[in-house]
């Protein structure tokens, strides 16, 4: 039970952090292209809001909201990878992984 309530605060803290980083940087660079008249940055907007949705909803229901931040961190990886090609692994990984990683933590704490 303990190793249960470990895994949910870490997550709810790395998940938090992952949200609120990702939605400023939104808010301020993706508008920011938007009013240059790049929209490229739209779907990476909206796969970002449904990671940022599957934590609110993590955190009243943590499997169902972990597999979907899970599954927006790995969509937002590849497609990252597909727009700016397998060199840029990296990118891609620092855009994903913070979604990812509290999700699998979500999923696994709301396992027992």
């Amino acid at each position: 039970m303990k190793a249960a309530k470990i895994l949910h605060y870490t997550a709810l803290l790395l998940g938090f952090q992952a949200s609120v980083f990702f939605t400023f940087f939104l808010l301020a660079e993706g508008a920011a292209d938007l009013i240059e008249g790049k929209v490229a940055v739209i779907p990476i907007m909206i796969i970002m809001m449904i990671a940022v949705a599957g934590f609110i909803w993590a955190v009243a229901s943590p499997r169902k909201g972990s597999l979907l931040m899970i599954v927006s961190g790995i969509v937002l990886t590849l497609y990252l990878l597909i727009i700016a090609g397998i060199g840029e692994i990296g990118m891609g990984l620092i855009f994903g992984l913070p979604f990812i990683v509290p999700g699998i933590l979500f999923y696994m704490a709301g396992k027992n």
